[in-house]
Protein backbone atom coordinates (compact mmCIF):
# COMPACT_ATOMS: atom_id res chain seq x y z
CA UNK A 1 0.00 0.00 0.00
CA UNK A 2 1.53 3.27 -1.03
CA UNK A 3 1.87 6.69 1.18
CA UNK A 4 -1.40 8.18 -0.43
CA UNK A 5 -3.09 5.01 -0.35
CA UNK A 6 -2.95 4.75 3.56
CA UNK A 7 -3.94 8.31 3.71
CA UNK A 8 -7.34 8.12 1.94
CA UNK A 9 -8.26 5.34 4.23
CA UNK A 10 -10.92 5.92 6.82
CA UNK A 11 -8.85 6.77 10.64
CA UNK A 12 -9.26 3.17 12.28
CA UNK A 13 -9.43 4.43 16.18
CA UNK A 14 -7.91 0.61 17.05
CA UNK A 15 -4.77 1.69 14.83
CA UNK A 16 -2.75 2.72 17.78
CA UNK A 17 -3.70 -0.09 20.48
CA UNK A 18 -3.16 -2.65 18.53
CA UNK A 19 0.38 -0.95 17.43
CA UNK A 20 0.91 -1.23 21.13
CA UNK A 21 0.26 -4.49 21.84
CA UNK A 22 1.66 -6.13 18.94
CA UNK A 23 5.20 -4.27 20.93
CA UNK A 24 5.08 -7.26 23.62
CA UNK A 25 2.12 -9.51 23.06
CA UNK A 26 2.42 -12.89 21.11
CA UNK A 27 -0.83 -12.45 19.72
CA UNK A 28 -3.51 -9.87 18.62
CA UNK A 29 -6.59 -10.15 16.81
CA UNK A 30 -8.18 -7.95 14.99
CA UNK A 31 -12.21 -8.80 14.72
CA UNK A 32 -14.82 -7.20 13.26
CA UNK A 33 -18.40 -7.86 10.68
CA UNK A 34 -17.13 -8.63 6.99
CA UNK A 35 -16.05 -5.73 4.72
CA UNK A 36 -15.36 -3.85 7.84
CA UNK A 37 -11.75 -3.11 6.77
CA UNK A 38 -9.42 -5.60 9.06
CA UNK A 39 -7.51 -6.90 6.43
CA UNK A 40 -6.70 -3.21 5.26
CA UNK A 41 -6.00 -2.29 8.68
CA UNK A 42 -3.63 -5.74 9.28
CA UNK A 43 -1.63 -4.50 5.78
CA UNK A 44 -1.16 -0.85 6.81
CA UNK A 45 0.38 -1.79 10.66
CA UNK A 46 2.77 -4.52 8.57
CA UNK A 47 6.25 -3.74 9.96
CA UNK A 48 8.58 -4.56 6.79
CA UNK A 49 10.18 -7.46 8.30
CA UNK A 50 7.06 -9.09 9.36
CA UNK A 51 5.70 -11.19 6.52
CA UNK A 52 2.13 -11.85 5.68
CA UNK A 53 0.06 -14.88 5.60
CA UNK A 54 -3.78 -15.39 4.04
CA UNK A 55 -5.98 -18.92 4.16
CA UNK A 56 -7.54 -17.17 1.31
CA UNK A 57 -4.62 -18.29 -1.05
CA UNK A 58 -5.04 -21.88 -1.76
CA UNK A 59 -1.19 -23.08 -0.99
CA UNK A 60 -1.17 -21.19 2.46
CA UNK A 61 -4.44 -23.00 3.34
CA UNK A 62 -3.27 -26.52 2.46
CA UNK A 63 0.26 -25.92 4.36
CA UNK A 64 -1.49 -25.20 6.81
CA UNK A 65 -4.16 -27.41 7.29
CA UNK A 66 -1.72 -29.93 5.77
CA UNK A 67 0.73 -29.39 8.66
CA UNK A 68 -0.28 -26.52 10.91
CA UNK A 69 2.17 -27.21 13.64
CA UNK A 70 4.68 -26.82 10.62
CA UNK A 71 3.49 -23.99 9.97
CA UNK A 72 3.26 -22.11 12.71
CA UNK A 73 7.10 -23.37 13.60
CA UNK A 74 8.40 -21.66 10.33
CA UNK A 75 7.10 -18.02 11.71
CA UNK A 76 8.47 -16.08 14.57
CA UNK A 77 6.28 -13.34 14.23
CA UNK A 78 3.72 -12.52 11.05
CA UNK A 79 0.25 -11.68 9.96
CA UNK A 80 -2.09 -14.46 9.67
CA UNK A 81 -5.28 -13.09 7.80
CA UNK A 82 -8.63 -15.29 7.37
CA UNK A 83 -6.97 -17.71 10.40
CA UNK A 84 -11.19 -18.99 11.10
CA UNK A 85 -10.10 -21.12 7.90
CA UNK A 86 -7.95 -23.20 10.25
CA UNK A 87 -8.53 -22.72 13.85
CA UNK A 88 -6.16 -25.42 14.49
CA UNK A 89 -3.38 -23.21 13.81
CA UNK A 90 -4.67 -20.70 17.09
CA UNK A 91 -4.30 -23.40 19.02
CA UNK A 92 -1.25 -24.46 17.99
CA UNK A 93 -0.29 -20.30 18.16
CA UNK A 94 -1.10 -20.50 21.88
CA UNK A 95 0.77 -23.77 22.97
CA UNK A 96 4.04 -22.25 21.38
CA UNK A 97 6.60 -21.25 23.90
CA UNK A 98 7.44 -17.81 24.32
CA UNK A 99 10.49 -16.32 23.97
CA UNK A 100 12.23 -15.11 26.89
Amino acid sequence: MTGRQAEMLYPRGAAERIRTALKDTPVVLINGPRQCGRTTLARTLLEPDRPYFTFDDETTLSSARTDPVGFIRQIDTAVIDEVQRVPVTLWHLRSRPRPP
